[in-house]
């Protein structure tokens, strides 16, 4: 094991870490420079977004390799690829030593024998470190720890001030329960004779994925879940299930319709988004896509405020840990691999990572910290952060995910009831759930 510094030049590269905001562009790969008989790391992360290229290229990586005896080689995999690149990387025996992926798909590599067990790599930590990684508990499956989560996400529900005010409702008191969503989205709505021109409220609803997650959120409000304890037990088709996805879809059908926008792409849209145009006066939106807003359309951000998370009987929504990253159990440098993701998540970097890249650090403690507390597409997710609920650990959960997605799909496009939806996708993952 490469044993890492605990003096200088670990404090140096931290600082280096921590002066962050990184100029847009970047390539997609990245080389270290750590001298002769270097171990040589693969690490890939997901996505393309150009801010996290830029920072994990020029300052995570050098100041990583300035204190390690490792070059560090960084590939970064568009996310429509990435399950496929994997499989076939396991296939050959070329993947990457670390590699990065959403939470859901945790169990699916544990199950596969794909990832190690962090749990022997913790248990050497401090113990006020560990229990400062907020999202930790969310990467377990099985009681073990499978993924070590880099950040976290979560849906509040953002609007427009100013067309609170034109419409009679006052900004300070945003809707706080499913009654108050639907009475302030009944005032906002305008309308051209039978078409919507502007949506009272819209839901994340760029892909059939999105629409499950808006159901979620929905239905933890309404005291249900996707799964029993276990996981082993659907239980989206439970009533709270059936009420919440009822109502979820009476914004976008029948006479009292208020919402429209299904299938638009609204995730990070930025200053195309419905809320910046003005197709939209409340949306439920992502840290990711508000902090899109706030870089490409500043002065309409500035009218743009969030809710805390709304209440049926719970006050909660859809999110919790987001992408975080693996350690393949084929690799050869699997303590040079922690210890690249221990780095990831000092102080510094998680604090740089989610100033880069958005989201709810990873670390509780940066709750406080003064500039992100100023940041206002990051305080309020933080605030919210204990509130957000997520997808069950389970082997079989994309799978099972798919099958519900499509049938909440047709439910909002008006082409079933929720009640047959629900008990056809749960019939459908507890078939899914026995072949595997």
């Amino acid at each position: 094991m490469i044993t890492k510094s605990r003096g200088a030049s670990r404090l140096a590269a931290g600082l280096i870490a921590v002066m962050v905001l990184s100029a847009c562009g970047g390539t997609t790969a990245g080389s270290g420079g750590s001298g002769d008989g270097a171990s040589t790391l693969r690490v890939w992360f997901p996505g393309n977004l150009a801010e996290e290229v830029s920072w994990v290229n020029e300052k995570l990586v050098p100041a990583f390799e300035a204190e390690h005896n490792v070059d560090v080689q960084v590939e970064f995999v568009d996310w429509a690829n990435l399950a496929t690149r994997l499989s076939t990387a396991f296939a050959g025996g070329t993947a990457p030593d670390v590699f990065g992926h959403g939470n859901a798909a945790a169990a699916g590599y544990a199950a596969n024998n794909r990832v190690i067990a962090l749990d022997d790599y913790l248990a050497k930590m401090p113990a006020s470190d560990v229990e400062d990684l907020t999202f930790l508990d969310q990467g377990k499956v099985g009681g073990k720890q499978i993924i070590m989560p880099l950040r976290g996400f979560g849906h509040l529900l953002a609007y427009r001030t100013d067309l609170f005010q034109e419409a009679g409702l006052d900004p300070a008191t945003p809707p706080a329960t499913w009654q108050d969503l639907r009475a302030a989205a009944d005032k906002l709505v305008v309308r051209d004779g039978d078409r919507i021109t502007r949506s009272g409220v819209i839901f994340p609803a760029d892909d059939p994925t999105s629409m499950s997650q808006a159901f979620g959120s929905f239905l933890f409000q309404a005291g249900g879940n996707f799964a029993d304890e276990s996981g082993k037990t659907i239980t989206w088709n439970s009533d709270a299930g059936k009420r919440a996805l009822e109502f979820l879809a009476e914004f976008y059908n029948g006479p009292k319709a208020v919402s429209t926008g299904l299938g638009e792409a609204t995730s990070g849209a930025g200053a195309q988004h419905p809320l910046v145009t003005g197709r939209a006066a409340m949306a439920v939106i992502d840290e990711a896509t508000f902090k899109s807003i706030y870089e490409q359309a500043p002065d309409v951000a500035a009218k743009i405020k969030l809710a805390p998370p709304l209440k049926d009987t719970t006050a909660a929504s859809f999110g919790g840990a987001g992408n975080g990253l693996f350690i393949s159990a084929d690799s050869g440098h699997k303590d040079q691999a922690w210890e690249f993701i221990e780095f990831l998540l000092t102080p510094a970097n998680a604090k740089a990572y989610v100033q880069a890249v958005g989201g709810i650090p990873a670390r509780a403690s940066l709750a406080a910290d003064p500039e992100l507390a100023a940041q206002q597409y990051i305080k309020p997710y933080m605030d919210a952060a204990a509130q957000f609920r997520g997808n069950p650990n389970i082997a079989t959960w994309t799978q099972q995910r798919e099958a519900l997605a499509k049938e909440i799909e047709a439910v909002l496009r008006g082409k079933t009831s929720a009640a047959e939806a629900l008990d056809r996708a749960a019939s459908e993952a507890a078939a899914l759930a026995k072949q595997n």
